[in-house]
């Protein structure tokens, strides 16, 4: 398998079933700085970068993604020390899995196709229940 295969594949895994389109339409909604399990600590981002390195630098480098917008996208508070490696990692994972987020829930609403029995409720309870 190839880099990118390699990538997709994982976050398939990691994202499969209803479970985790669920979690996709919440990132693809309001990213992921909320929170998601494996994505939230240092040690899990840097892991994930590390492991898929080569086909996160090529989607970035395909989606147009500078190492400046990167940098740009980090804390600022009082306190920041400035864009750590860490921050810039993080910043390039949580871009990576909001795209992929992005695709797989608007490649899950082109194919969605409501069955009859979800046809029916949505006319209300007396269209329903008559049947």
């Amino acid at each position: 398998m190839g880099n990118l295969e390699n990538l997709k594949f994982a976050l398939d895994q990691r994202f499969e079933g209803s479970e985790g389109l669920d979690e996709l339409r919440d990132i693809s909604k309001h990213g992921l700085s909320g929170g998601v399990g494996g994505f939230i600590y240092y040690t899990e981002l840097n892991q994930f970068f590390h492991e898929h390195e080569a086909a996160i630098e090529e989607t970035l480098q395909d989606m147009g993604v500078t190492l400046q917008m990167l940098i740009r996208n980090t804390p600022d508070g009082p306190n920041d020390p400035g864009p750590t490696l860490r921050t810039i990692l993080q910043n390039a994972v949580w871009l990576i899995v909001e795209e992929y987020a992005h695709l797989r829930v608007n490649e899950d609403e082109e194919d969605y196709e409501p069955s009859d029995q979800q046809m029916l409720a949505s006319f209300g309870t007396k269209w329903h229940d008559g049947l």
